[in-house]
Protein backbone atom coordinates (compact mmCIF):
# COMPACT_ATOMS: atom_id res chain seq x y z
CA UNK A 1 0.00 0.00 0.00
CA UNK A 2 2.58 2.38 1.16
CA UNK A 3 4.81 1.65 -2.00
CA UNK A 4 1.87 2.44 -4.41
CA UNK A 5 1.38 5.82 -2.14
CA UNK A 6 4.99 6.63 -2.90
CA UNK A 7 4.82 5.99 -6.94
CA UNK A 8 1.29 8.07 -7.00
CA UNK A 9 3.10 11.14 -5.49
CA UNK A 10 6.55 10.50 -7.68
CA UNK A 11 3.88 10.67 -10.70
CA UNK A 12 1.72 13.31 -9.29
CA UNK A 13 4.92 15.74 -8.94
CA UNK A 14 6.86 14.42 -12.28
CA UNK A 15 3.48 15.67 -13.88
CA UNK A 16 3.39 18.72 -12.46
CA UNK A 17 6.84 19.55 -12.85
CA UNK A 18 5.83 18.57 -16.92
CA UNK A 19 3.54 21.13 -16.64
CA UNK A 20 5.68 23.69 -15.59
CA UNK A 21 8.11 23.01 -18.15
CA UNK A 22 5.69 22.92 -20.66
CA UNK A 23 3.90 26.41 -19.46
CA UNK A 24 6.96 27.90 -19.84
CA UNK A 25 6.61 31.16 -21.90
CA UNK A 26 8.43 31.22 -25.45
CA UNK A 27 9.20 34.24 -27.61
CA UNK A 28 10.59 35.54 -31.15
CA UNK A 29 13.38 38.13 -30.58
CA UNK A 30 14.52 40.52 -33.03
CA UNK A 31 17.18 43.16 -32.76
CA UNK A 32 18.99 45.76 -35.50
CA UNK A 33 21.73 47.72 -33.31
CA UNK A 34 22.67 50.73 -35.34
CA UNK A 35 25.60 53.69 -35.36
CA UNK A 36 24.68 57.33 -36.04
CA UNK A 37 27.93 58.79 -36.91
CA UNK A 38 27.35 62.25 -35.09
CA UNK A 39 29.51 65.17 -33.96
CA UNK A 40 27.91 64.42 -30.02
CA UNK A 41 29.27 66.67 -27.44
CA UNK A 42 28.44 64.08 -24.56
CA UNK A 43 30.57 63.51 -21.70
CA UNK A 44 31.24 59.83 -21.93
CA UNK A 45 32.41 57.62 -18.38
CA UNK A 46 36.10 57.25 -18.48
CA UNK A 47 35.82 53.70 -18.74
CA UNK A 48 33.85 50.71 -20.25
CA UNK A 49 30.47 50.07 -18.17
CA UNK A 50 30.96 46.94 -16.47
CA UNK A 51 29.15 44.12 -18.32
CA UNK A 52 29.26 40.27 -17.26
CA UNK A 53 29.64 38.01 -20.23
CA UNK A 54 31.33 35.25 -18.54
CA UNK A 55 27.52 33.33 -18.12
CA UNK A 56 25.63 34.74 -21.10
CA UNK A 57 24.54 32.84 -24.02
CA UNK A 58 26.59 33.34 -27.35
CA UNK A 59 24.98 32.70 -30.24
CA UNK A 60 27.44 34.77 -32.52
CA UNK A 61 30.55 32.87 -32.04
CA UNK A 62 28.82 29.25 -33.54
CA UNK A 63 27.72 31.17 -36.63
CA UNK A 64 31.39 33.31 -37.71
CA UNK A 65 34.35 32.02 -35.89
CA UNK A 66 35.91 29.05 -36.22
CA UNK A 67 35.73 26.65 -33.45
CA UNK A 68 39.11 25.23 -32.10
CA UNK A 69 38.94 22.07 -29.57
CA UNK A 70 42.27 23.18 -27.18
CA UNK A 71 44.47 20.69 -25.86
CA UNK A 72 44.15 20.21 -22.19
CA UNK A 73 47.26 21.82 -21.17
CA UNK A 74 46.55 25.07 -22.89
CA UNK A 75 44.90 28.25 -21.16
CA UNK A 76 41.44 29.10 -21.15
CA UNK A 77 40.31 31.59 -23.31
CA UNK A 78 39.35 34.94 -21.12
CA UNK A 79 35.99 35.46 -20.23
CA UNK A 80 35.16 39.45 -20.44
CA UNK A 81 35.49 40.41 -16.96
CA UNK A 82 35.78 43.88 -17.47
CA UNK A 83 39.19 45.60 -16.20
CA UNK A 84 42.45 47.25 -17.29
CA UNK A 85 43.72 45.11 -19.13
CA UNK A 86 41.03 42.71 -19.44
CA UNK A 87 42.43 41.83 -23.36
CA UNK A 88 46.29 41.72 -21.99
CA UNK A 89 45.71 38.71 -19.42
CA UNK A 90 42.84 36.17 -18.27
CA UNK A 91 40.76 37.44 -16.14
CA UNK A 92 39.22 34.64 -14.75
CA UNK A 93 36.86 33.99 -11.79
CA UNK A 94 38.08 30.98 -9.77
CA UNK A 95 35.82 29.78 -7.09
CA UNK A 96 33.77 33.15 -7.22
CA UNK A 97 36.42 35.49 -6.56
CA UNK A 98 38.41 37.30 -9.76
CA UNK A 99 41.98 36.14 -10.25
CA UNK A 100 44.49 37.13 -13.31
CA UNK A 101 46.15 33.73 -13.52
CA UNK A 102 45.17 31.82 -16.34
CA UNK A 103 42.83 28.72 -15.65
CA UNK A 104 43.34 25.22 -17.33
CA UNK A 105 40.84 24.83 -19.96
CA UNK A 106 38.87 21.53 -20.09
CA UNK A 107 39.48 19.15 -22.82
CA UNK A 108 35.99 19.82 -23.77
CA UNK A 109 36.05 23.08 -23.47
CA UNK A 110 35.58 25.38 -26.96
CA UNK A 111 37.76 28.26 -28.30
CA UNK A 112 36.79 30.71 -31.21
CA UNK A 113 38.88 32.16 -33.53
CA UNK A 114 37.42 35.29 -34.86
CA UNK A 115 37.52 37.23 -38.26
CA UNK A 116 38.73 41.29 -37.79
CA UNK A 117 35.16 41.97 -38.45
CA UNK A 118 32.35 41.09 -37.12
CA UNK A 119 29.28 41.07 -40.07
CA UNK A 120 26.54 42.71 -39.22
CA UNK A 121 24.23 40.33 -39.89
CA UNK A 122 24.01 37.34 -37.76
CA UNK A 123 21.93 34.57 -38.66
CA UNK A 124 21.62 30.34 -39.39
CA UNK A 125 22.51 29.31 -42.91
CA UNK A 126 18.94 27.36 -42.67
CA UNK A 127 15.75 27.82 -40.99
CA UNK A 128 15.58 26.69 -37.41
CA UNK A 129 13.37 25.80 -34.64
CA UNK A 130 13.58 25.55 -31.03
CA UNK A 131 13.29 22.25 -29.48
CA UNK A 132 11.04 21.39 -26.28
CA UNK A 133 13.04 22.20 -23.11
CA UNK A 134 16.13 23.77 -24.99
CA UNK A 135 17.69 26.94 -25.01
CA UNK A 136 17.95 29.79 -27.37
CA UNK A 137 18.02 28.79 -31.16
CA UNK A 138 19.76 31.36 -33.99
CA UNK A 139 17.34 32.02 -36.87
CA UNK A 140 17.76 32.35 -40.71
CA UNK A 141 17.63 35.53 -42.16
CA UNK A 142 14.58 34.40 -44.15
CA UNK A 143 12.49 34.51 -40.72
CA UNK A 144 13.23 37.70 -38.99
CA UNK A 145 10.90 40.60 -40.07
CA UNK A 146 13.01 44.09 -39.69
CA UNK A 147 14.05 44.27 -43.67
CA UNK A 148 12.18 47.29 -43.99
CA UNK A 149 12.92 49.00 -41.04
CA UNK A 150 16.67 48.48 -41.56
CA UNK A 151 16.40 49.61 -45.49
CA UNK A 152 14.37 52.60 -44.41
CA UNK A 153 17.54 53.41 -41.44
CA UNK A 154 20.32 52.46 -43.56
CA UNK A 155 18.86 55.08 -45.88
CA UNK A 156 19.17 58.05 -43.19
CA UNK A 157 22.79 60.01 -43.73
CA UNK A 158 25.09 58.96 -41.02
CA UNK A 159 24.04 55.44 -39.93
CA UNK A 160 25.44 52.26 -40.19
CA UNK A 161 24.26 49.09 -39.26
CA UNK A 162 26.26 47.21 -36.52
CA UNK A 163 24.21 44.16 -35.97
CA UNK A 164 20.81 42.24 -36.87
CA UNK A 165 19.84 39.10 -35.41
CA UNK A 166 16.81 37.04 -34.35
CA UNK A 167 16.45 34.49 -32.01
CA UNK A 168 14.12 32.23 -29.99
CA UNK A 169 14.39 32.08 -26.33
CA UNK A 170 11.70 30.98 -23.48
CA UNK A 171 11.25 33.71 -20.63
CA UNK A 172 11.81 33.62 -17.24
CA UNK A 173 11.94 35.54 -14.43
CA UNK A 174 14.54 38.10 -13.26
CA UNK A 175 16.45 35.71 -10.70
CA UNK A 176 16.34 32.49 -13.72
CA UNK A 177 16.86 35.17 -16.79
CA UNK A 178 20.46 34.26 -18.87
CA UNK A 179 21.11 37.25 -20.71
CA UNK A 180 22.09 37.35 -24.60
CA UNK A 181 25.61 38.01 -25.07
CA UNK A 182 25.88 41.04 -28.34
CA UNK A 183 28.96 42.19 -30.05
CA UNK A 184 29.74 42.87 -33.72
CA UNK A 185 31.89 45.40 -35.75
CA UNK A 186 35.53 45.47 -35.61
CA UNK A 187 38.24 44.19 -32.87
CA UNK A 188 40.45 46.68 -31.37
CA UNK A 189 42.54 44.33 -29.69
CA UNK A 190 45.59 44.90 -31.71
CA UNK A 191 45.73 48.30 -31.39
CA UNK A 192 44.07 49.32 -28.03
CA UNK A 193 44.03 48.05 -24.48
CA UNK A 194 40.31 47.53 -23.32
CA UNK A 195 40.44 50.45 -21.11
CA UNK A 196 41.31 52.62 -24.35
CA UNK A 197 45.00 53.11 -23.74
CA UNK A 198 46.51 52.75 -27.12
CA UNK A 199 49.34 50.07 -27.41
CA UNK A 200 52.54 50.67 -27.75
CA UNK A 201 54.44 48.02 -30.01
CA UNK A 202 58.14 46.84 -28.51
CA UNK A 203 60.58 45.43 -29.64
CA UNK A 204 60.62 41.56 -29.59
CA UNK A 205 62.11 40.27 -26.75
CA UNK A 206 63.84 37.02 -26.17
CA UNK A 207 60.92 34.45 -25.23
CA UNK A 208 60.46 33.53 -21.69
CA UNK A 209 60.43 29.78 -20.66
CA UNK A 210 59.75 27.89 -17.39
CA UNK A 211 62.69 26.72 -15.18
CA UNK A 212 62.73 23.30 -16.76
CA UNK A 213 63.32 25.11 -20.03
CA UNK A 214 60.10 24.71 -22.03
CA UNK A 215 58.66 27.74 -23.38
CA UNK A 216 55.86 29.78 -21.44
CA UNK A 217 52.66 30.37 -23.48
CA UNK A 218 51.94 33.85 -24.48
CA UNK A 219 48.83 35.49 -22.66
CA UNK A 220 45.64 35.09 -24.24
CA UNK A 221 44.26 38.19 -25.93
CA UNK A 222 40.48 39.24 -25.56
CA UNK A 223 39.22 40.67 -28.47
CA UNK A 224 37.84 44.20 -27.89
CA UNK A 225 34.82 44.51 -30.06
CA UNK A 226 33.67 47.62 -31.81
CA UNK A 227 30.25 46.76 -30.10
CA UNK A 228 29.68 44.49 -26.99
CA UNK A 229 27.71 43.86 -24.31
CA UNK A 230 24.87 41.80 -23.31
CA UNK A 231 20.77 42.03 -23.39
CA UNK A 232 18.66 40.39 -21.15
CA UNK A 233 14.90 40.05 -21.44
CA UNK A 234 12.72 38.34 -18.30
CA UNK A 235 9.69 38.30 -16.98
CA UNK A 236 8.02 39.63 -13.99
CA UNK A 237 4.47 40.19 -14.88
CA UNK A 238 5.64 42.44 -17.66
CA UNK A 239 7.92 41.90 -20.22
CA UNK A 240 11.37 43.89 -19.37
CA UNK A 241 14.50 44.38 -21.15
CA UNK A 242 18.15 45.29 -19.86
CA UNK A 243 20.86 46.54 -22.49
CA UNK A 244 24.48 47.30 -21.06
CA UNK A 245 26.77 47.73 -24.28
CA UNK A 246 29.50 49.34 -25.50
CA UNK A 247 30.28 51.04 -28.59
CA UNK A 248 33.82 51.47 -28.80
CA UNK A 249 34.96 54.76 -31.28
CA UNK A 250 38.72 55.70 -32.28
CA UNK A 251 39.35 59.07 -31.02
CA UNK A 252 41.58 61.36 -29.38
CA UNK A 253 42.09 62.27 -25.46
CA UNK A 254 44.85 64.56 -23.23
CA UNK A 255 46.86 61.64 -21.87
CA UNK A 256 49.94 62.57 -18.91
CA UNK A 257 53.12 61.56 -21.04
CA UNK A 258 54.71 59.14 -18.60
CA UNK A 259 59.18 59.56 -18.24
CA UNK A 260 60.12 56.21 -18.74
CA UNK A 261 62.32 56.02 -15.43
CA UNK A 262 58.80 57.07 -13.14
CA UNK A 263 59.11 54.95 -10.12
CA UNK A 264 55.66 56.50 -8.25
CA UNK A 265 52.31 57.28 -9.32
CA UNK A 266 52.70 60.89 -8.34
CA UNK A 267 54.63 61.47 -11.62
CA UNK A 268 51.52 61.71 -13.30
CA UNK A 269 50.58 64.72 -11.18
CA UNK A 270 53.19 66.59 -13.08
CA UNK A 271 53.94 64.90 -16.47
CA UNK A 272 52.51 66.75 -19.33
CA UNK A 273 49.41 65.89 -21.36
CA UNK A 274 48.75 65.53 -24.57
CA UNK A 275 46.27 64.68 -27.08
CA UNK A 276 46.97 60.90 -27.95
CA UNK A 277 44.95 58.32 -29.40
CA UNK A 278 42.13 56.52 -28.04
CA UNK A 279 39.75 54.51 -27.66
CA UNK A 280 36.39 56.17 -26.56
CA UNK A 281 33.51 53.82 -24.72
CA UNK A 282 29.84 55.18 -25.72
CA UNK A 283 27.54 53.31 -23.03
CA UNK A 284 23.89 51.62 -23.88
CA UNK A 285 22.42 51.29 -20.51
CA UNK A 286 19.12 50.56 -20.03
CA UNK A 287 16.26 48.97 -18.59
CA UNK A 288 12.40 48.96 -19.62
CA UNK A 289 9.29 47.56 -19.46
CA UNK A 290 7.84 46.78 -22.91
CA UNK A 291 4.69 45.17 -25.17
CA UNK A 292 5.09 42.44 -27.10
CA UNK A 293 5.01 42.26 -30.59
CA UNK A 294 5.12 46.43 -30.03
CA UNK A 295 8.09 47.53 -31.95
CA UNK A 296 10.30 49.57 -29.55
CA UNK A 297 13.29 51.87 -30.18
CA UNK A 298 15.81 52.84 -27.54
CA UNK A 299 17.16 56.04 -28.46
CA UNK A 300 20.59 57.66 -28.14
CA UNK A 301 23.37 60.37 -29.65
CA UNK A 302 25.26 57.62 -31.11
CA UNK A 303 23.21 54.38 -31.59
CA UNK A 304 20.17 53.01 -31.77
CA UNK A 305 18.27 49.85 -31.11
CA UNK A 306 15.31 48.18 -32.50
CA UNK A 307 13.75 45.51 -30.57
CA UNK A 308 10.54 43.20 -31.17
CA UNK A 309 9.40 40.33 -29.01
CA UNK A 310 7.06 38.22 -30.39
CA UNK A 311 4.67 35.38 -29.06
CA UNK A 312 5.40 31.88 -30.66
CA UNK A 313 4.09 28.78 -29.92
CA UNK A 314 5.00 26.47 -27.28
CA UNK A 315 8.24 24.20 -28.84
CA UNK A 316 6.95 21.12 -28.18
CA UNK A 317 4.78 17.98 -30.00
CA UNK A 318 2.47 17.40 -27.39
CA UNK A 319 0.96 20.83 -26.01
CA UNK A 320 0.00 20.49 -22.41
CA UNK A 321 -3.05 23.40 -21.19
CA UNK A 322 -2.08 26.28 -19.20
CA UNK A 323 -3.79 26.28 -15.55
CA UNK A 324 -5.56 29.50 -14.77
CA UNK A 325 -2.13 30.84 -12.77
CA UNK A 326 -0.23 29.74 -15.81
CA UNK A 327 -2.42 32.03 -17.75
CA UNK A 328 -2.72 35.00 -14.99
CA UNK A 329 0.95 34.68 -14.69
CA UNK A 330 1.63 35.47 -18.69
CA UNK A 331 -1.38 37.47 -19.42
CA UNK A 332 -0.30 40.72 -19.23
CA UNK A 333 2.70 40.86 -21.86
Amino acid sequence: MLRKLAVSIATLIALSHSQVVQAEAWFEVEVYVFERQSQSTEQWPEAPIKTKTDNAIDLISPAVAQAVTPMASESAPCTLVFDADANSHCAETLNGEPTSEPVAAAPTSVEYRYPPVIPSEISSATNSYASANGGPVLLARSQSQFASIINSISRERGTRSLLHMAWQQPMRGKSGSVPIRLFAGKDFSGTYHFDGRKIIKQAQAEPMTHADGTPMLAPVVSPVWELDGTLNIYLSHYLYIETALNLRKEGRKLLPVMPSDASDSSATLTAPKVMTPFLMSVPLEQNRRVKSEEIHYLDHPEMGMVIQIRKMAQPSAQQISLNTESIQTVGQY
